[in-house]
């Protein structure tokens, strides 16, 4: 079998119309392949992969690259190979819009310390913060560890392509 090497990112079928165009009417004909990578392989610039296809690719990406859902990696009059992003268990933290306002820098800056100290990379959105967990057992483990904010906020656990904000990833010491 050939091996295809992949050394740029072509675009996005999500921001793109022209790639978006021709995915759809590759779609139709039955010529779109698909590569699913996880977070931690999207931050990779080199590796080996198998679409669902069975065609096999060299992905040597340029320094700083970062595949995200939807990313054309391989483009030609048969086929279309585009990158799929795996789901993954997140907790979801959400603060209590009724917050008294005297206690939403105390609160926040605890949940803060308290997620910061597990390495997590984290999501803000609104109100709202998300990080991975390996599995919805972890939900039982932060509902203890929060405990102290327990009137402040609510926890919940969901599955979700999960891009930490920027600057937000995993760091060690």
């Amino acid at each position: 079998m050939t091996l295809f090497q992949v050394d740029k990112i072509i675009g996005n079928v999500n921001f793109d119309k022209d790639l978006r165009s021709k995915f759809e009417g590759m779609s139709e004909n039955d010529r779109v392949e698909i590569v699913n990578v996880t977070r931690l392989e999207s931050e990779r610039i080199r590796m080996r992969k198998v679409s669902d296809r069975g065609t096999e690719l060299a992905l040597i990406l340029p320094h700083g690259s970062h595949l995200i859902d939807g990313d054309v990696i391989f483009l030609t009059d048969e086929k279309i190979i585009v990158i799929k992003r795996t789901v993954e268990d997140v907790l979801v933290v959400s603060l209590h819009k009724d917050i008294p306002q005297d206690r939403i820098l105390d609160v926040a800056i605890k949940l803060g310390h308290k997620i910061g100290n597990m390495h997590r990379p984290i999501k803000i959105n609104g109100e709202q913060v998300f990080f991975p967990i390996q599995s919805s057992s972890e939900l039982e483990l932060f509902e203890k560890l929060f405990f102290s904010l327990r009137d402040n906020l609510d926890i919940s656990n969901d599955s979700i392509i999960f891009d930490p904000d920027e600057g937000y990833n995993i760091h060690e010491h």
